[in-house]
């Protein structure tokens, strides 16, 4: 696998000076590998970060961690802010003249961005089929995703346009979001949401609306994001997003039970066949009488890589703020939309936690790199 070429984030980033830069070097020294480093350098003015202790991460790890390409509101910040809108749109014209418009105007929309804001980043996707014809020598997939067993209906689908915006302030978000959707006449909203995180971790992981960890296992190095988000150009990808409502069957459980439906501990994040909160599930440990640790419906067990042969998505969720009950915007970054929906299938199947939810919108877009245009 290839290593990325380093890459200054491109239009719709916001350079300020943020704690998550900090964060994230903190967490160097501590979390390698699969579960390791977040990506990218420290902002412009930051504090300098700590050098990873030796014993930890090699060189070779280092140079690939600095040169991983950086997209803003994917991979870049390295930890995900604290707050997102991401809003669905259509446009009353579809000509790949019009789309390329719409995209540009949403990059290039300005709007105040405080100094407690952070870092602000601007992700727009584009329908596959419109991206075909607007990019057809780069995309590689234009099929929308098919139907899966937990989606309700009314279920809002398509939509041309997916915009994403994050920032450390809410007040930054809504305010560059009106005027995105100022810049853009020509565009309806079909569906918009609002997330937030929890404080996070130095590895960028935050606990989600019912209380486990997650985004313990990402992509971190440029290795792995090459394996599995970049597409063959090496600086698109596909985003999925789906607005998920997680039901009082599931809440209401004994904390134990819930465990068992994730395969891992609320408390700690660890799994439940042992190790660290960072720690990747064993999935073949067994207890003493040769009972499985990881129970077979675990999310973490049926969720897992493995079982589809893919290489890892890189997830980046907001617990959903305009819904009642515990909600997630689950948003997914791959190469190739088969790998979540080989995964989104066997979830459907048996999953101890995606039984007890359901989504009412959804879609997947292509992301072409700002950077290339």
């Amino acid at each position: 696998m290839s290593e990325g070429t380093t890459m200054e984030p491109g239009d719709g980033t916001t350079r300020k000076i943020g704690r998550r830069s900090l964060f994230a070097g903190i967490g160097a020294a501590a979390v390698t590998g699969a579960a390791g480093f977040a990506l990218g350098r420290m902002g412009e003015g930051s504090a300098a970060a700590p050098e990873p202790a030796a014993s930890t991460t090699s060189s070779t790890q280092q140079r690939a961690l600095a040169e991983a390409h950086r997209l803003p509101g994917a991979t870049w910040p390295e930890v995900p802010p604290r707050h997102l809108t991401v809003a669905v749109l259509t446009l009353a014209s579809t000509t790949p003249a019009d789309v390329r418009t719409a995209v540009e105007a949403i990059h290039t929309a300005t709007s105040e961005v405080t100094p407690d804001a952070g870092e602000l980043t601007v992700l727009v996707g584009v329908a596959p089929a419109l991206a075909a014809a607007v990019w057809p020598e780069r995309v590689a997939h234009a099929e929308p995703l098919p139907a899966f067993r937990n989606d309700r209906a009314p279920f809002l689908a398509a939509g041309d346009l997916l915009v994403e915006v994050s920032a450390e302030t809410a007040a930054a978000v809504a305010d560059r979001m009106r005027a995105i959707l100022a810049a853009t006449p020509q565009a309806t909203v079909l569906w918009r949401s609002n997330g937030s995180r929890d404080a996070p971790t130095p590895a960028g992981t935050t606990r989600t609306p019912i209380g486990f960890v997650d985004g313990i296992i990402n992509p971190r190095t440029a290795d792995l994001l090459d394996a599995g988000v970049w597409t063959g150009s090496g600086r698109d990808t596909y985003a999925v997003v789906r607005r998920m409502h997680i039901e009082s069957t599931f809440t209401g459980l004994a904390v134990p039970e819930q465990e068992e439906a994730i395969g891992r501990r609320r408390d700690t994040g660890s799994p439940l066949s042992g190790g660290d909160g960072m720690a990747e599930v064993d999935l073949f440990a067994k207890s003493e009488t040769g009972r499985l640790l990881t129970p077979t419906a675990a999310h973490a067990r049926r969720a897992h890589p493995s079982n589809i042969g893919r290489p890892l998505m890189l997830r980046r969720s907001y617990a959903l703020g305009d819904a009642p009950g515990a909600g997630l915007l689950f948003l997914a970054f791959f190469n190739d939309p088969a790998t979540f929906i080989m995964t989104q299938r066997r979830l459907d199947e048996q999953d101890g936690l995606i039984s007890h939810t359901y989504t009412d919108a959804g879609g997947v877009f292509f992301v072409p790199d700002p950077a290339i245009g």
